[in-house]
């Protein structure tokens, strides 16, 4: 009723301008939308060539097997015991029993993919620099802040996806920023090893999910969704991305926008993602049934809490934790989880 009164309006004011923007933005929308739209089919299947013409043997989905027996992962390794996103706090991780480790990935000024999750190395290390603008034969002498007197260094990309394989976990990389010769060194790397099967990429930045499936539209992506992406910096809506009051009310409607357009799965299909990661604070029965229905596998983050881990494990939902040690795993062989 109201688009049809402002047209009306519009015709007898002859504003062809403003009748223009009102029929054409939405179609041309829409064009855009089906062109620029990624596809999740060719991460579904495999399709194999040999002696000269092509089988289409669909073999087991990507997908399905990264999901089997994966009930939780630790958030960035085991914070709780050894420092995040290192080597020895992935083999705390593994020792408490978990199906994979989630990490960060950045990328040093000379083009070295590591793990860390901040833009500088002050939180967790034992100095202050920019990571972009730092080479990698400074970064890698830097020491991780301890936790329970343990310590590392903060390692490369390459080296901690090799010890992954070798010890049986899988991977979820979580990447900061959407720079372009990073997201290709991802796929590089995952092509390379053809490890399609044991890895997924996701982001808040829906432009990482996107360039990695025009990339590579094997690759098992996702998209990282919470209540508050644009007005809070932290997992705790206590950290405004800004002071300016006008901005943050902007950040807010824009995040309020989100969740009213979350459950038309808009964004999402355009990425072509295969898993929308969602945070515990928006996970529900019924958001996890209709994400399933669309064709979405789910993933719920980051769940420390013991009430939480059960609902999820009933759910048939896996989910990341930092504090593996005290996931009780009877939880999972009640539910019959494989």
């Amino acid at each position: 009723m109201t688009l049809t009164i402002v047209t009306f309006l519009m015709i007898v004011g002859r504003c062809t301008i403003l009748i223009y923007l009102v029929f054409c933005v939405p179609i041309l929308t829409t064009i855009l939308y089906f062109i620029f739209k990624n596809d999740t089919a060719a991460s579904s299947s495999v399709s194999l060539q040999n002696f000269g013409f092509d089988l289409n043997l669909k073999l087991i989905k990507n997908r399905e097997l990264f999901f089997k027996n994966f009930n939780f992962g630790g958030h960035r390794g085991s914070p709780e015991k050894a420092p995040e996103n290192s080597l020895a706090s992935f083999l705390k991780a593994k020792e408490d029993g978990c199906d994979l480790v989630e990490f960060d990935i950045h990328m040093s000024s000379d083009g070295v993919p590591l793990l860390m999750h901040d833009d500088t190395t002050e939180r967790t290390g034992n100095a202050n620099l920019k990571v972009e603008e730092t080479k990698w034969e400074v970064l890698k002498g830097i020491e991780l802040k301890p936790v329970k007197n343990m310590t590392d260094k903060i390692p490369k990309l390459n080296e901690v996806i090799d010890w992954c394989v070798e010890n049986g976990l899988k991977m979820l990389f979580d990447m900061k920023n959407d720079n372009i010769a990073l997201i290709e060194l991802v796929a590089e790397e995952i092509r390379k090893r053809n490890i399609y099967d044991r890895v997924l990429v996701s982001s808040f930045n829906p432009i990482v999910p996107w360039r990695l499936k025009k990339i590579d539209p094997r690759i098992i992506t996702g998209i990282t969704l919470d209540r508050s992406y644009y007005s809070y910096s932290d997992d705790f809506r206590k950290s405004p991305f800004t002071t300016n009051i006008f901005a943050h009310f902007w950040n807010e409607i824009l995040d309020e926008i989100n969740m009213i357009i979350q459950p038309l799965y808009i964004l999402p299909k355009f990425l072509g993602v295969d898993v929308v990661m969602m945070s515990f604070r928006l996970i529900s029965e019924n958001l996890i049934r209709e994400s399933k229905e669309k064709g979405f596998s789910v993933i719920s983050w980051t769940v420390n809490d013991d009430d939480y881990m059960r609902i999820l494990a009933k759910l048939n939902v896996p989910f990341l934790t930092d504090i593996s040690s005290q996931v009780d795993k009877k939880i999972f062989e009640a539910n019959k989880i494989i």
